[in-house]
């Protein structure tokens, strides 16, 4: 599919309505979030056993009430941001851009990086439906991308767009990324691609969608090759490019602070999700451990029903993006869907798979009545959010 021309959308100002009814809507869900999470830190009870196992830095001199929003990867964050990379092994495995904005915005809020983080999350988090709609709108009415935005904000695991974790500054950069790639604006999308490896690991696969759209130019006017391939060539060239630039510099950071280009991808081993590209190389072991060989539970860390559930449940939707969405977002969703899955447990798996986005564009353009999926969608995404926030594991 060729994408069409669509004037560029503001926040202010020519916005189409859909969207600015997107934006007060999304307002409203990080609104009931808010509350509910507050609200719980009251009435429910907070799993101080699993919170202090995983304790890597508390809330430093903040209310207790805020305690909530400092679980799991957030205080590996908060750690690099006021310790730097090479300090904690485990802390090494997670990429560098979100820490540097933690620490970049900690002294506006009085030197508090929780307090940074969140503000942070929550703020880089409004690009996330805006882009998605405007990625969808590329191809699909504003009813379709409407809708297809608002399934990205009820996945179950959206909640991760609204608390101290990276996934809102990925989704963010990713989705600007593919938008100025789609609409050729160089300089914008040349600027996203390089900082998306510096975001998170499945950056580091952003090149393939990029090469997709370089072969379907040359293909589209293969009948003046030469041209077709020097036009292919200026615009997807750049961006493909400044995507390995980032992850040049990802691993020069490796290199300069951990000793070794690959020692932020050494400290993912540490972690019990067990990752390993050597895992893909061998499918039929991976189904005997994943599947055959183990004692499931409904959730824990490497051994969830739950997150099994969810890829044999979202993995069969591929076929539905191959036929109705570009090709480049095809790659992207083949990808990210796939890999995560095969090279490890399944740990985080459902957190891994909030970032799918053309899953959400293929449910958001559906003929039958997708959307009455969006309400036990969203009140899962709250019962998550209510676990995460009591220091229980969601993903």
């Amino acid at each position: 599919m060729t994408p069409r021309a669509v004037h560029p959308l503001t926040f202010l100002r020519g916005a189409e309505p859909q969207l600015v009814r997107l934006m007060w809507l999304y307002l409203a869900m990080k609104a009931s979030l808010i509350a509910v999470g507050l609200l719980a830190g009251h009435l429910l009870p907070f799993n101080w056993g699993l919170y202090r196992t995983n304790l890597l830095l508390d809330i430093q001199q903040l209310p207790d009430w805020m305690r909530p929003f400092n679980t799991w990867d957030t205080q590996h964050y908060i750690f690099l941001a006021e310790n730097g990379y090479g300090v904690n092994p485990m802390s090494n495995a997670f990429y560098p851009l979100y820490p540097y904005l933690i620490w970049l915005t900690a002294p506006l809020f009085a030197g508090k990086p929780l307090i940074a983080a969140w503000v942070v999350a929550n703020l880089v988090s409004f690009l996330v439906p805006v882009y998605l709609y405007k990625v969808a709108r590329l191809f699909f009415s504003e009813t379709l991308a409407f809708r297809s935005a608002m399934f990205q904000l009820a996945f179950p695991t959206a909640f991760f767009l609204s608390v101290g974790y990276s996934e809102a500054t990925y989704l963010a950069l990713c989705l600007m990324a593919f938008y100025y790639v789609f609409v050729k604006d160089l300089p914008k999308a040349c600027l996203f691609s390089f900082l998306l490896p510096l975001a998170r690991a499945q950056a580091l696969l952003f090149v393939l969608p990029i090469g997709v759209l370089f072969l379907e130019q040359c293909y589209q006017g293969r009948a003046d090759m030469p041209a077709s391939v020097k036009a292919a060539f200026r615009a997807y060239a750049p961006p493909a490019v400044a995507t390995l630039l980032g992850m040049a510099v990802y691993f020069g950071l490796c290199r300069w602070l951990l000793g070794g280009y690959f020692d932020g991808l050494k400290a993912q081993q540490l972690y019990v999700s067990n990752n390993s590209v050597g895992n893909l190389l061998n499918p039929y072991r991976w189904f005997m451990t994943n599947f055959v060989d183990i004692s499931l539970q409904l959730h824990t860390y490497s051994t969830s029903m739950i997150d099994r559930a969810a890829f044999i449940l979202f993995a069969p939707m591929l076929i539905g993006i191959y036929f109705t969405q570009n090709k480049a977002l095809f790659v992207y969703a083949l990808s990210t869907l796939l890999i995560p899955a095969m090279a490890g447990t399944f740990m985080s798996y459902t957190r891994v798979l909030m970032v799918v986005f053309p899953i959400s564009i293929y449910l958001g353009t559906r003929s039958w009545r997708t959307e009455y999926l969006m309400v036990p969608m969203f009140a899962l995404q709250i019962l998550f959010y209510l676990m995460h926030t009591g220091g229980y594991w969601v993903a």
